[in-house]
């Protein structure tokens, strides 16, 4: 029997073919392997999250002193050297959203996922040329101390711009986020670094409109002052509208939104201002505290007590006094203390921290909240006024202070504030010629 082996020719075209089949079949299996490995992170997320409102149900039906924060990821499951960080909050509701982050040494490095059950956001963080870990280089930019940036810090580890114009302007809502120029985004400021997440707030309101209004039999028709859903009432309009039309890309002609007391409704919402798809990847769902800030006529409102309210459980108050029967606090609806959600407001306390008076924290109802960078000429915040006998009461801002003379059907300029997604990084320096962008 004859026997030839493979001529020259013949092996080197071998040797192409299993070239070209290691190009084409290697980062097919990698590319299967990150996506498994997503997958797993994801379904460990969505686990730790049942578990979490489960254990909140149990809690707090069989323990009078239960306090949510007792839940915590290491007391719900066996958290591995896999993950760097778990954390997660509740609504008042009892939903949860998670901080879910992989190890550099697990095997899931420079994986994370962030959100709630029905509304999970999982990506794989990549290190782009140029930029640098977000809340990182913030933080280090507080700690090498450079006063010209206007970083500070309050309340424990919160970092927060402060003064006239600290350099904290930013390209956001881009046509493409790796490519951000003055004629493809919006300008943003950052507002500060909170439990590892920027947060921002847009530059330039939305235009004017109201917070919430309502039909004429429910508090005189101005309004109720509940951001979030509670029951069967589905939330202040401004919120639904920033979490509707707001979010809606593929918005392609103008809305009206609610101006007006008795449900008055031709506020012209401009389609282009939507937060395109490129924005939406960036931000996720946040837990926002919607405590009401109580005000007696003529009294102090320190920004401690703006701060520790926003976070309380002060809200409607007139109906627990039987003997009030008054037209303008009528409504029938229970206030809650937190919202999860992705676009909100600023709070009272924000607008009083980026002032760089330090008066002003003594009284933020007072003119002493100037040299602000966030003293705009009345913008509503997401933060609801404890008054005795008015439940549709909202807190605003001007130039140099906050107030609660405002009611919810009024029309006040509207600037969107949110929070970004773990993991995102940022280039830039932050000044007007050069503002931050975020990948």
């Amino acid at each position: 029997m004859n026997k030839k082996g493979l001529t020259l020719i013949e092996l080197l075209a071998v040797i192409v073919i299993l070239a070209l089949i290691l190009l084409i079949g290697v980062p097919k299996i990698n590319d299967l392997l990150r996506k498994s490995k997503l997958n797993a992170l994801r379904d460990s997320a969505l686990l730790i999250l049942k578990e979490a409102e489960r254990e909140y149900i149990v809690q707090k039906t069989t323990n009078k002193n239960f306090n949510a924060s007792s839940i915590n990821c290491s007391s719900l499951s066996n958290i591995s050297i896999d993950y760097e960080t778990c954390e997660f909050t509740f609504d008042s509701k009892g939903k949860a959203t998670i901080n879910l982050t992989g190890s550099d040494d697990g095997k899931f490095s420079k994986m994370m996922c962030n959100g709630t059950r029905d509304n999970i956001n999982c990506r794989e963080k990549v290190q782009l040329p140029g930029y640098t870990d977000a809340v990182e280089y913030l933080t280090q930019k507080y700690n090498n101390g450079t006063n010209s940036e206007g970083l500070i810090q309050t309340n424990g580890t919160e970092l927060r711009y402060q003064g006239a114009d600290p350099n904290n302007y930013v390209y956001f809502n881009c046509t493409d986020n790796l490519n951000p120029t003055s004629s493809t985004c919006e300008v943003w400021r950052i507002i500060g670094v909170f439990d590892g997440r920027v947060k921002l707030v847009r530059k330039y309101s939305l235009g004017n409109f109201s917070w919430d209004t309502s039909a004429s039999a429910v508090n005189d028709g101005h309004g109720i002052n509940q951001w979030g859903p509670s029951g069967t009432y589905e939330g202040a309009d401004l919120m639904r509208e920033l979490n509707g039309d707001y979010l809606n890309s593929s918005l392609s002609t103008n809305t009206n939104w609610y101006n007006g007391v008795n449900n008055k409704k031709d506020g012209n919402f401009n389609k282009n201002y939507v937060l395109k798809t490129s924005a939406q990847e960036l931000i996720g769902n946040a837990t926002w505290y919607t405590g009401g800030i109580p005000q007696i006529y003529n009294s102090i409102v320190t920004l401690a007590e703006a701060y520790a309210a926003e976070r309380g459980t002060q809200g409607k108050i007139c109906a627990e006094d039987e003997e009030i029967d008054d037209i303008h606090c009528n409504d029938e609806v229970e206030r809650t203390y937190t919202w999860i959600g992705k676009v909100g407001l600023i709070y009272v306390s924000d607008f009083g921290y980026a002032s760089g008076n330090i008066n002003c924290a003594t009284d933020i109802t007072n003119t002493y909240c100037d040299s602000n960078w966030m003293g705009y000429s009345y913008n509503v915040t997401i933060t609801p006024a404890d008054l005795l006998a008015a439940s549709y009461v909202v807190w605003i801002t001007n130039s140099k202070k906050a107030e609660c003379t405002h009611g919810a059907s009024n029309t006040n300029g509207v600037r969107p504030s949110v929070y970004l997604i773990p993991g995102i990084q940022i280039k830039g320096s932050g000044t007007t010629s050069d503002p931050y962008s975020f990948a």
